[in-house]
């Protein structure tokens, strides 16, 4: 069993890089893909965690936002991303930049909200540089505004509530272009759980991503339904892409999605996926992979 799309507290996953390899051990998944929002700063960690286990493998990530020419909004996945790739440093750097300044527009409607909080606050709540809706989440609870996560997102933090703000997109051309240099396997994470997607939808956008170099899509993750899985490993299929999957964990920021079994219900990403992508990538794998 795998796992190619978990978040550490490099972004806003609220394990470390190096806890991440030892959950993904005591879980007993085969091979594990940090793709922290917008950074590669966790990997350094995780590879260094996992390597001295020579039957587990440790995928270095990202996961980039950008939009699509049709105006949908995408998440790019990079496995065996090259982190020293200057273009990709440049990328993360303006992604964070653009983040930042929606940060300070989300502080200002918490004011206007009477909800107000500094970004001491929120900063103090995540591990690292990337700051995100889910640090809010944790400080607006730590005030006493919200209860959990889950409330503070359907009430103030999530897409169409009253502190919702977004960012200016970037390209996903320009992520993908960026995402090949850095020598990365390109995933479109998720497909079907962007707004209002249908399946005739997701053909066309996968029309725009292949178009610009996107190697694969992924149809095994936590909350698409059956129905959907079937629709993206077709769409795979019909176009010659390679088939991802994750569990898209957080930790506890997320805590009914659990490390390689998401929400149950049989949730699994077969390990089979794993030898096309690591041949795409140009790399060997350790040993055979099992399902």
């Amino acid at each position: 069993m795998i796992d190619l799309h978990c978040h550490s507290t490099a972004s806003d996953g609220t394990l470390t890089p190096a806890e991440l390899v030892d959950a993904a051990m005591t879980s007993g998944l085969q091979a594990v893909a940090l793709t922290d929002h917008d950074t590669t700063d966790g990997l350094d960690e995780f590879l260094a965690a996992a390597a001295d286990k020579p039957d587990f493998l440790a995928i270095p990530g990202i996961e980039l936002s950008c939009q699509a020419s049709t105006g949908d909004n995408c998440h790019i996945v990079g496995l065996f991303v090259d982190p020293s790739c200057p273009e990709l440093i440049a990328l993360t750097a303006q992604i964070r930049a653009r983040r930042d300044e929606r940060n300070v527009r989300m502080l200002a409607r918490l004011v206007e909200l009477g909800m107000p909080l500094t970004m001491e606050e929120v900063v103090a709540c995540s591990g690292g540089d990337v700051i995100g809706r889910p640090h809010f989440a944790q400080a607006l609870i730590a005030r006493g505004y919200c209860r959990n996560p889950r409330e503070a997102f359907q009430n103030l933090l999530g897409r169409g509530r009253p502190a919702y703000s977004g960012r200016t997109p970037v390209p996903a051309a320009e992520c993908l272009a960026v995402l090949r240099q850095a020598s990365a396997v390109t995933v479109w994470a998720h497909p079907m759980t962007c707004c209002a997607m249908t399946t005739t939808r997701c053909r066309k956008v996968v029309q725009e991503l292949q178009a610009n170099g996107l190697d694969g899509i992924e149809a095994y993750y936590t909350d698409h339904t059956g129905t959907q899985t079937q629709a993206v490993l077709d769409i795979a299929r019909e176009n010659g892409l390679l088939v991802s999957g994750g569990s898209d964990f957080h930790g506890t920021n997320l805590p009914d999605i659990a490390l390689g079994r998401g929400r149950g219900n049989g949730f699994m990403v077969p390990a089979k996926l794993l030898p096309p992508i690591c041949e795409r990538a140009g790399r060997a794998l350790a040993k055979p992979a099992h399902p």
